[in-house]
Formats: structure tokens, C-alpha cells, sequence
């Protein structure tokens, strides 16, 4: 008989099993891959241009997340600053909704040229339209109290199912030309007229300009803005040729953003160049339509609002501002008419930059501060307040410390979820696509 002793200890016992070994090294090895590939919050990158110290301000404003490239103005009168990293004044951006404020001096001066009234209602620029989308005045649109939705309906089945996958996939969302926002206007459901923010709202209001000029959106920018400006650098593009790519939050490429027929909420491209122009001459009233600008009701309990663009009301000095965002790109144009100062900020990554308001105003409460805490950031003290809302193009809105967009983490801003507040009556929706961001004063 063959006794067993089930206590004796192998050599073979004493070591891991090889299968164990094999997997603790792929572990190992996948770990160290994900780590070399994986972006890291960092600086931004390359070479500085232009002015070291607004350069320094800047970085320190913004502090450190994944970003690339960055262009910088900054405006005191007729003087203008620029700096930035890995880019300079004449290095062209995609300016998102900052477009906007380009379609709204487009509104005035049709009202000038007698084309359109800020009364005229939808019904009259298109006679086939009917019932509570017919009586939407164009001026509601303007000052963003329309009860148009967030986000034009997608004109197909294939269509609405691409535009979600751009969430995915770091692609342009926006499927629909000219004639698509037009015909969307048939099925469209009208909200009640209050304050909230719509990207389609502002691209039927282009295409109804368009309409009423008897010309495209893209030849009323160039003839009426920009030729007359000498803004060589600004334009409506009609491809993504030019530009390679801008990065999502978290550091992935992002494709450029034509927008087809929503051009008018967010597709223009320029350079701080360019954009110092538009903003003393809007300033300085010299730009067409620049009466856009003057605020004209409340929005919310801390902005007015324009046509499009919004003026604080809890800042020292408050800012004429607007801000904007697309897949790969955010930018932030904000200035005081009385001190004559402003700020821009134009980057390739998909990180909010409007905290550079705090180079030119602060919030009202930082002034009564003590002189030693003068040199504070005015975002790391008690009270202090950033652009922080913004409205999502697709739906319901949120209001994020720092972020953008919604359910493709790579496409949203920062991806502190602990961040998100409710704003405007909504969460997020997975099926919506990504913003033409705008954020206020939070």
C-alpha cells in the first residue's frame, strides 16, 4: 500500500506557476505601453511667440492641462499685445460660437440695408411655413428667446446616427446644409419664448439673412464683415482643408468642423490678428452692425444679453464676451467699452480658456480684496467666479466647471463628472451631438 503525503512541499510548489509569471509580465508590459501613449496634463506646447509676459499670465490663468497650442491678444486702446506657444497672431483657429456675434452684426446691418425688420417673423422669409415656428421673430433668435431647440433635427435616420457617432469618433456632428435647416422648419417643435441657448436657432437666423440678401451665408461674412474690416485671416470655409486637426480634452485628435449649414452658429476660422480687429472695432462701434453688442434684456442673474453677445453684470469691470468650442478648438473674446481693454484666446485643444477674462476683469467681489492679495489668481480665491455655463448645442443644457460637451468623455472639456450642475432644465443626452459651445458667467 502506497501511502501519499499531501504535505509535502515541491520545489515546483515554491515558485509561481509559470501561466501566473507570464500574466504579471503582460500586465506589466501593457501597463508601461498605456502609460507611454496615454496624454498627460502638460503645458503647452512649442516654441513661445510674441510677448513673454502676457505668455506667462496666460499659463498661469489657465493652468496646466492637456493642451498643444495656444494664441494670445491682448487689447488696451489701439495697442495690441500678442503671444502665444506653438502658434502666433496669424495662426488660424476654428472660433466656434464666437461666429455667432459675426451673424448678429449680420442681423443689424440687414436691418439697416431695410432687408429685415427685428420683427420680421420666420413666415415671412419663408411663406410656407405655418403654424407657432411661423411667428418666431427673428430678433428672438438674436437675443436667444426663440423656443427653437438646441439642435437642429437631423434630416435622416442615417444622418442622426452619424452625428451621434461623431461623439465617438472626434468627427464634425453636423450633417445638414442650407437647404436641411430650412426644410427642418416644417417639423420643428417651438418652446416657450424664454432665455435659452440655441445653436439652430442661429443657423436659421443666418440662412434667413441669406434669404432675405438673395446671397449664401458664407459671401454676406466676406462681403459685409470682413472685406470692409480687412480681416484677410477670418472666413466661412466650405471644407476642412487647412487644417489638420485639434485635440479633444484629453489630448486625441479631433477633425475640423465645417458645420454645413449650420455655418452660422459656429464655422468660421481666424487668427487673434484678425480677431483684435473685430473686437475694437465692435468696441469702437466702427464695425457693421456692431449695435449687436449693446445688451437689451437680462439672460440670467448674471448676464444681459445682445444680439448674441453677452455683457456681465457681476464683474469689475464687466466684459462684452463671447466664447465658443468645437471638437478640437475653444476660444474666449471678451472687452470693457469704457477701460477699452480685451482679451482673446484661441487654442487647438478642447479645454476652456475663459479664465483669460481674468487678465482685463475680475469678479466684483476680488476687488474689495486686500492690496496683498492683489497678485492672487483671481480663480483661487473665496468667491471668485469663472465662465462656467455652457449650453449644449444637442437638447438640454449642463453647467460644468471647466468642461464641455457630454457622453464621449474624450470630447468633453475636463472629465470631472463631480463638476456637472444641472443648468436649464437638462442633463446630458447620449444621443446628442457635440456643442457650439457657450459658457457665461457662473
Amino acid at each position: 500500500m502506497t501511502v501519499t503525503d499531501d504535505h509535502r512541499t515541491s520545489a515546483a510548489a515554491g515558485r509561481p506557476p509559470r501561466r501566473l509569471g507570464i500574466a504579471l509580465l503582460a500586465a506589466s508590459l501593457t501597463a508601461a505601453v498605456l502609460a507611454a501613449i496615454t496624454p498627460w496634463p502638460r503645458g503647452f506646447q512649442g516654441a513661445p511667440t510674441g510677448d513673454p509676459e502676457l505668455m506667462a499670465e496666460l499659463e498661469d490663468a489657465l493652468g496646466s492641462r492637456h493642451w498643444q497650442h495656444v494664441a494670445a491678444a491682448r487689447v488696451d486702446g489701439d495697442e495690441v499685445t500678442f503671444a502665444g506657444t506653438g502658434a502666433h497672431e496669424h495662426t488660424e483657429f476654428e472660433i466656434g460660437s464666437i461666429t455667432k456675434t459675426f451673424t448678429a452684426a449680420l442681423f443689424a446691418e440687414a436691418i439697416d440695408r431695410g432687408e429685415v425688420k427685428a420683427d420680421t417673423r420666420l413666415g415671412e422669409v419663408w411663406p410656407d411655413l405655418d403654424g407657432k415656428v411661423a411667428e418666431v421673430t427673428l430678433e428672438s433668435i438674436a437675443m436667444q428667446r426663440s423656443g427653437l431647440p438646441s439642435q437642429e433635427p437631423t434630416p435622416s435616420f442615417r444622418d442622426g446616427v452619424m452625428s451621434v457617432l461623431s461623439n465617438y469618433i472626434h468627427t464634425d456632428p453636423y450633417r445638414g446644409d442650407a437647404g436641411d435647416i430650412v426644410a427642418s422648419l416644417n417639423d420643428v417643435e417651438v418652446g416657450e419664448p424664454e432665455p435659452e441657448y440655441s445653436n439652430y436657432g442661429f443657423a436659421v437666423l443666418g440662412q434667413a439673412l441669406a434669404e432675405a440678401a438673395g446671397q449664401d451665408y458664407t459671401d454676406l461674412v466676406r462681403e459685409r464683415i470682413t472685406e470692409p474690416l480687412g480681416m484677410e485671416e477670418t472666413f466661412v470655409p466650405d471644407s476642412a482643408e487647412g487644417l489638420s486637426h485639434g485635440y479633444t480634452a484629453s489630448g486625441l485628435p479631433a477633425a475640423p468642423w465645417t458645420l454645413g449649414g449650420s455655418a452660422p452658429a459656429g464655422a468660421i476660422r481666424s487668427t487673434t490678428h484678425d480677431m483684435s480687429i473685430w473686437l475694437r472695432a465692435v468696441r469702437d462701434e466702427s464695425a457693421p452692425g456692431a449695435e449687436a453688442s449693446h445688451p437689451r434684456k437680462a439672460f440670467d442673474d448674471s448676464d444681459r444679453i445682445g444680439w448674441a453677445w453677452f455683457t456681465t453684470t457681476d464683474r469689475s469691470p464687466n466684459l462684452t464676451w463671447h466664447n465658443g468650442g468645437t471638437g478640437g478648438y475653444r476660444s474666449f473674446l471678451g472687452f470693457d467699452p469704457k477701460s477699452e481693454q480685451g482679451i482673446i484666446v484661441l487654442t487647438d485643444s478642447a479645454n476652456w480658456v475663459d479664465a483669460a477674462a481674468d487678465l482685463v476683469s475680475a469678479p466684483a467681489t476680488d476687488r474689495t480684496e486686500s492690496a496683498s492679495e492683489t497678485t492672487t489668481s483671481a480663480t483661487e480665491r473665496t468667491g471668485a467666479r469663472e465662465f462656467r455655463t455652457h449650453l449644449r448645442c444637442g437638447g438640454s443644457g449642463t453647467r460644468r466647471l471647466g468642461g464641455l460637451f457630454g457622453p464621449a468623455g474624450d470630447m468633453v472639456g475636463d472629465e470631472d463628472a463631480a463638476s456637472r450642475r444641472p443648468h436649464r432644465g437638462g442633463g446630458v443626452r447620449a444621443a446628442d451631438p457635440p456643442d457650439l459651445i457657450v459658457r457665461r458667467l457662473d
